[in-house]
């Protein structure tokens, strides 16, 4: 049996949301062929494991007295004891899974933890995962790649301290109002406000800034639609999604992604074909040029049949698995898919060769100094 660790909470304002796509995946999990290791990932930083998390409702009810604190080292897990300082070895990790939502958890975190510890991950690596966590950056990501995002100015706390009044005034001229304001490395509908005057533009900036050090101020489109598409590769073969319209008109905030919208409100994405093709090619493009893994969702903006990159998600909720399959149980294959082919990847790297610089290395001196 090959054990998968699956990753989910995490140090960020999305743990919760975080914790219902572990969940969901943890139950998912073909256990003919795979052996589900939970790993949650607490608000205090710490791992804990628990054969009891595959059910939400300790979650529910925040029973953590069952839980194991535990820690990596060399590819395998290990449980540790605080009060008695005692480390005792689990079970070694074949494979693993990020399901954490934002922060570093998202952000690259469990993703450098796995590479240090020599463990395939089924999720995208430590780079792209860094740079995709921050809006910012990924808008210089696309603009490389000829991907359309809509006009913008980044501003940092410091900045802004120093030189809030010339910038809310710069606002207006640049961009024009409304603007939508948010957090540049928080979930796309975290900290999200639009502003239709520059007063209300210096207290969403602020409120931004309560969550993020930095923040992107967006040109507003008024008439336009959120897009979803998202893609995966097995293989080496990478499979793109229909596009699914997920909003329409207004800001997409955190109330309407997770607290109204209804699953049975889906439907497919009415886009000419034009309009599609661009989608598709774009989500291709960056999937392929930032050699990303695992399944990845696309954020678009669309307006009169203009397209723009909102934002890359490379821990997407659920999984997007609702991107390629038509009921929650189909994903079972998914996953198993996405996991047989990390380890496939895994055992296919190359090894790291010794230089065999150090047995090159002369002492001398006194004072042990080193010659090369």
């Amino acid at each position: 049996m090959t054990n998968v660790a699956v990753f989910f909470g995490g140090k960020s304002c999305e743990n919760e949301i975080s914790v219902l796509t572990g969940v969901f995946v943890l139950n998912l999990l073909d256990l003919e062929r795979f052996t589900p290791v939970p790993v949650y990932v607490h608000t205090d930083g710490n791992f804990y494991t628990s054969a009891k998390m595959r059910d939400l409702n300790v979650f529910k009810k925040k029973d953590y007295a069952s839980f194991t604190r535990v820690l990596f080292e060399n590819g395998t897990m290990y449980a540790f004891n605080p009060k008695k300082e005692r480390i005792k070895r689990k079970r070694k990790i074949d494979v693993a899974l990020n399901c954490c939502h934002g922060g570093w958890g998202e952000g690259g975190g469990v993703s450098a933890l796995m590479e240090m510890n020599g463990i395939p991950l089924a999720s995208p690596a430590l780079t792209p995962s860094g740079l995709f966590m921050d809006k910012a950056l990924t808008k210089l990501v696309a603009k490389a790649l000829s991907v359309p995002t809509v006009e913008y100015v980044r501003v940092q706390e410091n900045d802004y301290k120093k030189r809030g009044a010339f910038l809310l005034k710069n606002i207006g001229v640049k961009l024009k109002y409304p603007v939508v304001i948010k957090p540049a490395r928080l979930g796309s509908s975290i900290g999200i406000s639009l502003a239709h005057t520059e007063e209300e533009a210096k207290t969403a900036i602020e409120a931004a800034f309560m969550l993020d050090d930095t923040a992107i101020i967006e040109r507003y489109l008024s008439d336009k639609r959120d897009i979803n598409c998202a893609a995966y590769s097995l293989n080496g073969e990478i499979f793109v999604s229909e596009p699914e319209t997920a909003y329409g008109g207004g800001i997409y905030a955190f109330s309407d992604k997770y607290l109204t919208r209804k699953e049975s409100e889906r439907k497919p994405s009415p886009l000419n074909e034009d309009t599609r093709k661009k989608i598709r090619a774009y989500t291709r493009t960056l999937y392929k040029r930032m050699n990303l893994s695992g399944i990845v969702r696309m954020d678009f903006l669309e307006e009169d049949g203009e397209v723009y990159l909102g934002e890359v998600n490379t821990v997407p909720g659920s999984l997007a698995y609702y991107l390629f399959c038509e009921r929650a149980t189909d994903a079972k294959n998914l996953f198993s898919d996405l996991l047989t082919d990390a380890l496939a990847t895994k055992k296919a790297e190359k090894a790291v060769l010794s230089t065999g610089i150090l047995s090159s290395v002369r002492v001398t001196g006194k004072r042990g100094g080193v010659r090369l």
